[in-house]
């Protein structure tokens, strides 16, 4: 229901728009002249950040992040090895398994796709949950 009302108001801004800048008073076609250029400006400025973040992606923006989710892994390796727990070490594991998919897909694609970017942000949000279980673990029982 929304989307259609906001779709009828665009529309309706647009005939407008067109009805001043062909058939409008001097004053009126002046104003959509305006208007219309800011929207050119505002175009051109968003194509010209795309192809930035674009260039970025190629670059390696989230090569970054999966090599430091990687190098983290290793750190939580030992302190996992150390302590021992075999549990947390199947969850890195499986943490080192999805960052590789993903890995795998950037290498290909050079980007990362929506489904992508989620997993990627997942991935980090179960490596701080398993951060936080380790931490939770490695603390001495309260006294009674």
């Amino acid at each position: 229901m929304i989307r259609t009302l906001v779709k009828l108001a665009l529309l309706l801004v647009i005939g407008l728009l067109a009805y001043n800048y062909f058939l409008g008073t001097p004053e009126e076609k002046a104003q959509s002249r305006e208007i219309v250029g800011k929207a050119r400006e505002l175009g051109s400025e968003a194509w010209k950040l795309l192809k930035t973040e674009r260039t970025k992606m190629k670059e390696g923006k989230y090569d970054d992040a999966l090599n430091r989710l990687e190098s983290l892994y290793v750190d939580l390796r030992n302190v996992a090895a150390e302590a021992r727990d075999s549990e947390t070490l199947q969850k890195l594991e499986d943490l080192s398994q999805r960052r590789r998919e993903l890995q795998d897909g950037l290498d290909q694609t050079d980007d990362l796709d929506p489904t992508e970017q989620a997993e990627l942000d997942d991935l980090t949000a179960d490596t701080e949950e398993l951060m936080h279980e380790m931490e939770a673990k490695s603390q001495p029982p309260a006294p009674y």
